[in-house]
């Protein structure tokens, strides 16, 4: 075997043990689904939310203490004379306790409502000058009441930029650091693999140009387990066994 065969195989098993989570499908998690329909919106251009939010056992900011909020400007993809900026949270983690903060007045957090089936979702307010150049550019921070084993939520107005989800534990630790790709509108869900119970809050934080992005239907709390293949089989044989008896009798 070559060098460069061993070489592969030995990155291919150093991601393999990084991988604290996996994906799963948001319809698996088994928690309470917290919308942002009972925020109210004022503006038709979206309304700003200053200091922490509250929402059920979830409290929703930019950042967490520690954590270092840079500010990242890119050339607008298709508008080479045009820039956009974004909270950036790649820099930093938590202090131990995983303290919540909010993001100066007017550069925290927004609700807008699309006036579609979706409703309302929540967007972060990023770095820029207008309302129209930071609303949806900014970081969304979430503490938990309690650390769970799994998350999921919905993106809405996602034009293919990149995003990132850093998971954390309540000392501030980093589980990991989850690379999302282009993002689309859709469902993201993540559980710990093993099915460790110990994620206790998140930053979520993107690169994606035009509308920014919001999120809604954010739940947590834990995969509902599918039925081993076994177990499927076993009852599918019983079934025909006792359907048989039936018709004998």
């Amino acid at each position: 075997m070559s060098k460069q065969l061993l070489a592969v195989g030995a990155l291919a098993l150093a991601c393999s043990a990084q991988a604290q989570t996996q994906a799963v499908a948001w319809s698996s998690i088994q928690g309470p689904v917290q919308s942002f329909e009972s925020l109210v919106v004022s503006d038709p251009l979206g309304s700003l939310i200053d200091g922490l939010l509250v929402l059920g056992n979830l409290q929703f900011g930019e950042r967490f203490a520690g954590q270092e909020l840079a500010t990242a400007i890119l050339p607008r993809p298709g508008s080479p004379l045009e820039q956009d900026r974004f909270d950036d949270l790649g820099f930093g983690l938590p202090s131990a306790g995983l303290s919540l903060l909010a993001g100066s007045a007017g550069a925290n957090l927004g609700v807008y409502d699309y006036g579609d089936a979706g409703g309302k979702a929540l967007a972060g307010i990023g770095p820029g000058l207008s309302n129209e150049e930071h609303f949806g550019f900014g970081a969304i921070s979430v503490r938990f009441a309690a650390p769970a084993q799994a998350l999921g939520f919905q993106i809405r107005e996602a034009d293919g930029g990149d995003g990132w989800l850093a998971l954390y534990r309540d000392d501030g630790s980093l589980i990991q650091r989850i690379q999302l790709g282009s993002l689309s509108n859709g469902s993201y869900a993540f559980a710990r693999s093993g099915g460790a119970a110990d994620i206790a809050g998140f930053s979520l934080y993107h690169r994606d140009a035009y509308y920014g992005i919001a999120i809604d239907n954010l739940v947590v709390g834990s995969v509902v387990p599918e039925p081993p293949a076994a177990l499927l089989l076993a009852g599918g044989l019983l079934a025909v066994g006792l359907l048989r008896r039936r018709l004998a009798t």
